[in-house]
C-alpha cells in the first residue's frame, strides 16, 4: 500500500512539474543553443588562445632579463683563480650574474608580428560570432519545423474528425438507401487515409523535436516544451535590398573574419620578408664571484669583500647580418606571399557567398510574403468549396470522390499557408540579421 501511494505521489509530482514547465520561445531556444553549443565553446577557447598570443607578441618586443647563480668545487690539479697558477688545492667557488637584452631593430619583423597577432585576435572574435550565429540559425530552422508539424497535426486531426463524421453520415444514408456500398467504402478509405496522415505527422513532430534538442544541445531524455503559437507576425523590413546588402558586406561576421584573415597574412608576409634585413640588439649586465681555499679558508678574503671587489659590468651592441641560410628565407617568403594571395581570394569568395545569401533570403522573404497572402485567400476558397460539396453529398448530388478531393485540397491549402507564414517569419528574421540586428543578444566574452 505504501509503495502504491509513493508511486502515485511521484506520478502526480512529475505531471505537475511537466505542466508547470515554462514554454520556451524562439529567442529562448536560440539563446540556450548559443550558450550550450560545443562549437561556440571551441571558438571561445580559440579566442582566448589568440589573446594570449597577442600578449606574447607584445612581450617579445620588451627587454628580457635573466639572472644566474652557479657553485662548484675544484679538487686535484687545477688553476688558482687568484694567481692563475697550477696547484693541487681544493677550492670552492660560486658566481652571480644579472643580465638584460633588448632587440633594437629586427627588420620590422617584431612590429609586423604584433600587428598579425592583433589581427588574429580580431579574427577570433569574428569567428566566435559566426559560430554563435550559425547555432542560432540552425536552431531557428529546427524550431520552425516543430511549429509546422504541431499545426499540421491539428489540421490532420480536423480532417480525421470530418472524415469520421462524413463516414457516419454515409452509413446512415446507406441505411436509407440514398447511398451505395461503394460510396461508404470510399468514405471509409478516406477516413483510413486521414488516420494514417495523422500518425505520419505525429511521427514527423517527434523527429522534429529530436532534431531541435540536437541543435540546442539539449538532453534528449528531458521534456522540451516550446511556444508554437508565434502570435506576433513578422513585418516587412523597412530597409531596401541595397541597404541590407551594403550592411552585410560591411559588418557581417563572415566578411569581417575573411578581411581579418587577409590582413593577418599580409602582416605575416611583411614579418617574414623582414628577415632579409640586419638585426640590431643591445645587451648588458653585471656579475661577480667568490672563491675560497677549502683547506685554508683564512687565506681567502671574506665573501662580502670578494662579492664587492670582483663585481664587473658590461654593455654590448651587436648586429647580425643575414647572408645565406640555405634558401630557407626565400622559401618562407614565397609561402607567406602565397598565403596572402590565397587569403585575398578567399575573402572575395566569402563576399560573393554572403552577397548571394542576402539576395536569396531577401527574394525568398518577398516571395513567401506574397504566398502567405495568396494562401489565406486559397484557404478561404477551399473551405467554402469543401462546405458546399459536403452539403451536396448529404443531398446525394456528388460522389464520395468529390468530397475526398475537396478535403485534400483544403488540407493542402492549410499546409501551404502555414509553411509560407513560417518561412516568411524566418526569412524576415534573417534579413534583419543581415541588416545588423543580432539574432541573440551578445554577451561579454
Amino acid at each position: 500500500m505504501k509503495h502504491l501511494v509513493s508511486t502515485l505521489s511521484l506520478s502526480i509530482f512529475l505531471t505537475l512539474s511537466a505542466a508547470a514547465q515554462e514554454r520556451m520561445t524562439l529567442d529562448d531556444c536560440m539563446r540556450y543553443a548559443v550558450e550550450h553549443s560545443t562549437t561556440v565553446g571551441q571558438r571561445r577557447n580559440d579566442l582566448d588562445s589568440r589573446r594570449s598570443e597577442y600578449a606574447q607578441a607584445i612581450a617579445s618586443a620588451l627587454p628580457s632579463v635573466s639572472a644566474s647563480i652557479g657553485a662548484g668545487e675544484n679538487f686535484g690539479r687545477s688553476i688558482d683563480p687568484e694567481t692563475n697558477a697550477y696547484n693541487d688545492i681544493t677550492t670552492f667557488s660560486n658566481s652571480y650574474s644579472l643580465g638584460a637584452s633588448m632587440p633594437l631593430f629586427a627588420g620590422l619583423s617584431t612590429i609586423n608580428t604584433i600587428r598579425a597577432a592583433n589581427v588574429a585576435r580580431a579574427m577570433g572574435a569574428a569567428d566566435l560570432q559566426v559560430a554563435r550565429d550559425e547555432a542560432a540559425i540552425e536552431t531557428m530552422t529546427a524550431y520552425m519545423d516543430v511549429v509546422y508539424y504541431t499545426h499540421a497535426i491539428g489540421y490532420a486531426e480536423q480532417q480525421l474528425a470530418e472524415s469520421r463524421a462524413l463516414l457516419a453520415q454515409a452509413r446512415k444514408l446507406f441505411e436509407l438507401g440514398r447511398r451505395s456500398a461503394a460510396d461508404v467504402a470510399e468514405i471509409e478509405s478516406q477516413e483510413a487515409g486521414s488516420d494514417y496522415l495523422l500518425t505520419t505527422q505525429q511521427n514527423n513532430l517527434e523527429l522534429a523535436r529530436i532534431r531541435l534538442r540536437e541543435t540546442m544541445n539539449y538532453p534528449q531524455e528531458q521534456p522540451l516544451e516550446i511556444d508554437t503559437e508565434l502570435r506576433i507576425e513578422a513585418a516587412m523590413p523597412e530597409a531596401s535590398f541595397g541597404e541590407v546588402l551594403d550592411r552585410a558586406l560591411t559588418d557581417h561576421p563572415k566578411v569581417l573574419s575573411a578581411a581579418a584573415n587577409t590582413r593577418y597574412y599580409r602582416f605575416n608576409f611583411a614579418a617574414v620578408r623582414g628577415r632579409y634585413l640586419p638585426s640590431l640588439s643591445l645587451s648588458g649586465g653585471i656579475n661577480t664571484n667568490y672563491n675560497v681555499n677549502v683547506d685554508n679558508r683564512s687565506a681567502s678574503p671574506s665573501f662580502s669583500s670578494q662579492f664587492r671587489n670582483k663585481r664587473g659590468s658590461y654593455i654590448q651592441l651587436s648586429m647580425s647580418i643575414p647572408i645565406f641560410s640555405g634558401l630557407n628565407r626565400r622559401a618562407a617568403t614565397r609561402r607567406a606571399r602565397n598565403g596572402w594571395a590565397n587569403a585575398a581570394l578567399q575573402q572575395t569568395a566569402v563576399q560573393r557567398t554572403v552577397e548571394s545569401e542576402v539576395a536569396q533570403t531577401f527574394r525568398q522573404m518577398i516571395g513567401y510574403g506574397k504566398q502567405y497572402v495568396q494562401g489565406q485567400k486559397k484557404v478561404r476558397a477551399a473551405q467554402l468549396a469543401y462546405d458546399g460539396i459536403a452539403r451536396k453529398f448529404e443531398k446525394g448530388l456528388v460522389s464520395a470522390v468529390d468530397v475526398q478531393t475537396a478535403s485534400a485540397t483544403l488540407l493542402q491549402a492549410q499546409s501551404d499557408r502555414l509553411q509560407s507564414r513560417l518561412q516568411y517569419i524566418l526569412k524576415s528574421r534573417m534579413v534583419e540579421y543581415y541588416n545588423g540586428t543580432p539574432l541573440v543578444a551578445t554577451m561579454g566574452e
